[in-house]
Order: structure tokens, then sequence, then C-alpha cells
């Protein structure tokens, strides 16, 4: 989720030092989980960036093929990628209390402030993408790891997506009618990073099965 502060217009073209990577009001069990989700959101999307090219996962999700949309989409994975790289990211863990955690959100950015990423409660309740079976109604949610490469993307100095849609089957449907807006959409390279690693190797709905 994309969020804008009162700032954002003063502070687009100010440059930012990169930070240490770090972890705020996080507890020793959520403070693993979001390793976890860092380091293996790095390694999934380093497959899935040499995973871009025309196939059925990339129309599912980006629509028809181009070699100029394909760029844009390498592009913003590898982006994604270079900002964990950079050690870069700061996670701070929220409340359920906390107001900015009322609407149910699992994570959140600012895009001008790279690269600090908001967790709430939930966030904790999505499954690591080995633990997911194509099928199965929470898969809809995603995945920590998922929801890291979707909130990264969102900064400006990644791609500056947006939220244009939030589960598989809507996201699905406007790669085919709006593939434009697909490519510039955070959940869509979300559900293309988990489609092309972990469930490439497992049988989806109207998936042809891998040999």
């Amino acid at each position: 989720m994309v969020r804008f502060g009162l700032l954002v217009i003063l502070m687009l073209g100010l440059a930012r030092p990169a930070m240490a990577q770090s972890l705020i009001d996080c507890g020793k069990d959520e403070a693993r989980v979001v390793t976890d989700a860092l380091r293996n959101a790095k390694d999934l999307t380093l497959v899935a960036a040499a995973r871009v090219g025309d196939t059925p996962e990339y129309r599912r999700w980006f629509g028809d093929y181009s070699d100029a949309n394909a760029e844009v989409v390498r592009a913003t994975l590898k982006s994604v990628i270079t900002a964990i790289r950079s050690g870069g990211v700061s996670t701070e863990c929220h409340r359920a209390t906390d107001p900015s955690c009322s609407a149910g959100e699992y994570a959140w950015v600012y895009p001008h402030r790279p690269f600090e990423v908001h967790v709430c409660p939930p966030f904790f309740q999505l499954p690591p993408l080995t633990a997911l079976r194509p099928g199965e109604r929470r898969s809809d949610n995603g995945t920590r790891e998922g929801t890291m490469v979707h909130e990264i993307s969102h900064f400006l100095e990644v791609a500056d997506t947006w939220d244009h849609c939030y589960s598989r089957s809507e996201c699905s449907q406007m790669a085919i009618d709006y593939p434009r807006r697909a490519i510039e959409n955070a959940d869509s390279y979300q559900y293309f990073t988990e489609d092309v690693t972990y469930y490439a190797r497992q049988p989806l709905a109207g998936k042809p099965a891998t040999d």
C-alpha cells in the first residue's frame, strides 16, 4: 500500500542518503520474520527478473507481450533487488492499536521516503511463499516475500508503482483490459514474482503443468 505525506511535493527533489538496514520496534520473532522475508524477496525477485519474457506468467500479470513493456517490468524487478541489496531498507513494526494499521493493512510506505517500510500485525499472519498451495483461499492475499516486493516497488527511487488493484482476480483481469496500468501496478509484480518462482513448480488453475 502506498501513502502520501503532506511534505511529499517539497521532498521529491531531495536526495536521501542510504540508511543502514534496521528494524524499529520489532520483537525478536517479528525481526526474524522481516529479515527472512527481505532475504527471500531479494532471491526470488532475482529469479523473476531473469524470467521476464513472452510467457503465460508474463501475459497473466502484464498483458500482451512487447519488448518495450517487458523491459519496464525487468527494470522494475532489478530496482527492487538493488534496493534490498543496498542494505538501506528500514522496517518499522506497528501495533494493532496504531491508527496507521486500523484498516487491516499488511504494510505501507511513503514513496518519497526510501526505503522505509511499515508493517502491521496482519503482515506476520501471511504465510511465507513455500507454505502456500495453489487453490488455497489465502493464496489470494499473497505472501510475506511478495508483500515486500510490492511495497519496495512503490518507492520513487525504485519504480513509483501504484495500487490500481489488490487481488489476483482483479489484477489478472486488469492485465487483459489495461496492460499499461498493469506494468505500473505493485501487486502485478508481487504475483508475477510468486508465480515464476515457487508456483512455477506447482500446477495452477488454468495453467499447464510444468515438466
